[in-house]
């Protein structure tokens, strides 16, 4: 409901115009009974020209009105389709990477389009249908009763069998339908997964492998629709036959009062015509209920993820971060992904504003989650992080990563131009500012050998361009970001020997001035760090220079001599 408010004017004058076109929808079988009852009597012309003149009427404002209602009905649910699919989108932005980390991106993709079509068909097709079948359904009951009370009740007894069945069908049809969504987002889920690492797919020749795993996540969807169809199979023709039923009892106990006259034959002729508008809706009613099933299914995948709490939020009464100096402090800083295993316990660590922080230890000891925690990509289950004395949490996410650059080990770029790529950094960044940052990267002369230069389009996850070339258009995305604060996690560790040198390079330039940290297995880069901190066991061991740490820890002092 909160959704649909703002178009409760669409809403209402649709509904208007929905009641008004029943009202003149249901006006000629009245008009044919009197005909029959009147003027096959008199012979008068004006008995019959005077009806067949309202007809006409009642059929162009039928027109009129049905138009005029399913432009405000249309446009208020694509209105509504557009708002809650926003919404959807906007509160996966809002989730932290914990959730996308326990949560497969295919169905997640399958929730924000699949789920949000199946709703969007039962607001457009399905509300309408819904309201006018049930009009019809009242109005042609109320009629009925009103012409004759005997064969009234008696036609309108067989819609109580259908709402019988209905709600028995609902209960049994509703668990298929959640299955149905549940495994239609397995079957997108794995499609992505495939289309993704379609590289790793043919590296190793496993085509064969991975049709197999497709068919077998398409025939889990398929059973479970195949089971939907049977239920439908048994279900529809029975509720069919029930609603039939009352065009039997018309006619029979019809003829029967006709005759003993309690009826007239203008009224069976009335009753005749309003057959199609009782009986005919049950096959749209059972079809929109099937349709509303199948979107409550999908309604409900889509409420899981808006009302979803995200794990990490912005306080109600945090403030924007100001321009840092880029002093960082890990306060008895704890963290666990999980209670029961703990990744990091009790970190005090502090580096002063320009400093360089390299990050050693063994792989899975807590390095890259110790700079996430500078982002609040997650919250610390204990102790603190302050940036200038300011603790991460009493500040708002979007004020505070606006001061942070990050340079990943696996470099993601849009399929977008390099031009666009290197501007997400500073979105209102002018093509000089886009230059210059490639200046500064090392990345301007490769990028002016490409085919368009700026212009080119570098496909999906950049993959026209080698590793060391997508990993200075990163570096040139933080140098027009200008960050306080830098996070470089294994930055030289995906690329090409030829690229290390020039991307050492650009990220010494982007690291003066600025308060940076760094995890690498590559020790040229963290002997020139101002403070290396060892890591092991998710316990900060020791912490120093180059030398005060090939003095302190036996481990750090292996790993020097080794890359010598």
């Amino acid at each position: 409901m909160p959704f649909l408010r703002p178009y409760r004017v669409w809403v209402a004058g649709g509904l208007a115009c929905l009641v008004l076109r029943i009202i003149a929808e249901l006006y000629p079988p009245l008009v044919w009974g009197y005909v029959v009852d009147t003027f096959l009597k008199t012979g008068r012309l004006r008995d019959l020209l005077i009806p067949i003149g309202t007809l006409v009427v009642s059929y162009a404002l039928t027109a009129g009105f049905n138009g005029a209602q399913s432009y405000l009905l249309t446009r208020a649910s694509q209105g509504f389709i557009f708002d809650l699919r926003r919404a959807v989108y906007g509160k996966l932005q809002e989730q932290p990477l914990s959730y996308f980390q326990d949560r497969r991106t295919g169905d997640l993709l399958s929730r924000t389009v699949n789920d949000v079509d199946t709703v969007q068909d039962v607001l457009i097709s399905g509300m309408e249908s819904i309201l006018a079948s049930g009009l019809r359904l009242v109005g042609v009951a109320f009629i009925f009763i009103r012409l004759q009370p005997i064969l009234g009740t008696a036609c309108v007894m067989p819609m109580l069998g259908v709402a019988i069945a209905l709600y028995f069908y609902n209960r049994r049809i509703k668990d298929v339908y959640r299955r149905i969504r549940r495994d239609l987002g397995g079957v997108t889920a794995k499609l992505q997964d495939n289309l993704s690492g379609i590289s790793v797919i043919k590296a190793f020749a496993r085509e064969d492998h991975e049709e197999s795993e497709f068919a077998d996540a398409a025939r889990t969807y398929y059973e479970a629709t195949m089971e939907g169809v049977a239920v439908r199979s048994v279900f529809f023709p029975f509720v069919r036959f029930i609603a039939f039923t009352g065009q039997i009892i018309m006619l029979g106990l019809g003829a029967w009062l006709v005759w003993i006259g309690q009826f007239t034959i203008g009224g069976l002729v009335t009753y005749r015509g309003y057959g199609r508008y009782f009986y005919g809706p049950v096959d749209d009613l059972m079809g929109v209920n099937d349709l509303v099933q199948r979107a409550s299914a999908g309604a409900e995948r889509i409420f899981e993820v808006l009302d979803h709490v995200p794990a990490v939020r912005d306080r109600p009464d945090a403030k924007e971060l100001p321009r840092v100096r880029g002093e960082v402090e890990f306060r008895d800083v704890s963290f666990s992904y999980r209670r029961e295993r703990p990744i990091l316990t009790g970190i005090s660590l502090k580096a002063s504003a320009g400093q360089t922080v390299g990050l050693f230890g063994p792989s899975g000891v807590g390095k890259t989650t110790l700079m996430n925690l500078i982002a609040r990509f997650y919250d610390v289950t204990g102790g603190a992080v302050l940036i200038d004395g300011v603790d991460v949490r009493d500040v708002t996410q979007a004020s505070l990563r606006r001061q942070i650059g990050v340079v990943q080990q696996e470099t993601f770029l849009f399929n977008a131009s390099v031009a666009d790529n290197i501007r997400y950094g500073r979105l209102e960044a002018t093509d000089e500012d886009v230059v210059e940052a490639a200046r500064m990267a090392n990345a301007h002369e490769f990028i002016l050998d490409l085919e368009d230069g700026y212009a080119t389009e570098i496909g999906e996850r950049g993959t026209k361009l080698s590793g060391g070339q997508r990993q200075r258009i990163a570096i040139a995305r933080c140098f027009l970001a200008n960050p306080g604060i830098l996070l470089m996690d294994e930055p030289t560790s995906a690329v090409e020997p030829d690229s290390e040198r020039i991307i050492i390079e650009a990220l010494q330039s982007l690291s003066s001035g600025r308060t940076a940290f760094i995890v690498s297995h590559r020790m040229s880069l963290l002997r020139q760090a101002d403070v290396i901190a060892c890591l092991e066991g998710g316990v900060l061991k020791h912490a120093g220079t180059h030398e005060e740490m090939l003095a302190a820890s036996d481990a750090y002092r292996r790993a020097s001599e080794a890359s010598e």
